[in-house]
């Protein structure tokens, strides 16, 4: 997975977890993060090559 699918991947995922909670303030680094632990993971189920990470500033 390419840098910017996964940046796209990470974002929609993260989205869809803070809808989940309710939409909580005060918690998009906690919500980039186990997006971006969740789409390591559909990597490394898929067999591919994890792409380089770009640091956090979404």
């Amino acid at each position: 997975m390419d840098p910017d699918t996964r940046r796209a991947r990470v974002e929609q995922l993260a989205r869809e977890i803070w809808e989940a909670e309710g939409r909580p303030d005060g918690q998009a680094e906690r919500h980039w993060g186990m997006a971006e632990r969740l789409v390591d993971a559909e990597i490394a189920a898929a067999g591919q090559p994890p792409a380089p990470q770009e640091p956090s500033g979404h």
